[in-house]
């Protein structure tokens, strides 16, 4: 399996604090079936004012580790970007790192707040769209705002965007709204893919294999193969 959306680089957002932590949970990842992760530190300027020089050298100093300690991980670097006024400059500055494309288009991970989609939204997904840059919005089954009223979320897929559900949400960690909304989404072929958004192993861990396990005999093997690793490949070939 592949995770795109994966906290695990040390010291650098709310992922773990410590190179040893990261790579326990590297090791954990491995164990519970996942071979390729892409990690995504937060970039949301005046919180985590991460840019693609920083996460750089911390993510070849783990990469670095992760092949000392033959631990089987293959990972990559992107990063998951806020909605903020700042966004279209640090792009126009080279400093956003992007996690692939999709139909020739550039790929962002892209999270709204988590109590809305703010006022505004559309217009800079428009101009992301008309630069070829294409977002893929992280965990809109955990926005309060998609929660109240899930029609929010239409706009932005008919726009093009694609979406990225949480494996947790769907075994129901996040709460009955949040795994029916995610349920939902899968089942109308309105979610591209699952990911961890895992942020250390005392909760928030990076395994998809329970999701996976519990989505097979619903939705059927091939469904189940896209969303957990087939358009992850596409995405990152």
């Amino acid at each position: 399996m592949i995770d795109l959306h994966c906290h695990m680089l040390p010291g650098i957002d709310d992922g773990p604090k410590t190179m040893e932590q990261a790579l326990e949970m590297a090791r954990f990842a491995v164990d519970h079936g996942t071979r390729r992760c892409v990690l995504t530190p937060h970039i949301k300027p005046g919180c985590y004012d991460n840019d693609i020089e920083n996460i750089r050298r911390v993510f070849e100093a783990f990469q670095n580790r992760l092949a000392g300690e033959n631990i089987p991980l293959q990972v990559g670097m992107a990063a998951e970007v806020r909605v903020c006024a700042e966004l279209p400059g640090l792009i126009n500055q080279g400093r956003i790192p992007f996690l692939g494309r999709w139909q020739g288009m550039r790929l962002i991970l892209l999270e709204f707040p988590h109590d809305q989609i703010p006022v505004g939204a559309d217009k800079l997904i428009d101009w992301l769209i008309g630069r070829d840059i294409l977002p893929l919005i992280a965990h809109p089954e955990r926005n309060q705002g998609v929660m109240r009223h899930p029609e929010k979320i239409k706009p932005f897929v008919s726009r093009g965007c694609l979406l990225q559900i949480t494996a947790d949400s769907v075994t129901g960690l996040f709460g009955e709204v949040s795994q029916q909304l995610a349920l939902s989404f899968i089942r109308k072929d309105m979610a591209m893919l699952i990911a961890t958004d895992a942020h250390n192993l005392y909760k928030r861990r990076p395994t998809l294999k329970a999701a996976h396990d519990m989505l097979l005999p619903i939705i059927g093997g091939d469904k189940t193969r896209a969303l957990f690793s087939g358009n992850a490949e596409t995405m990152l070939s």
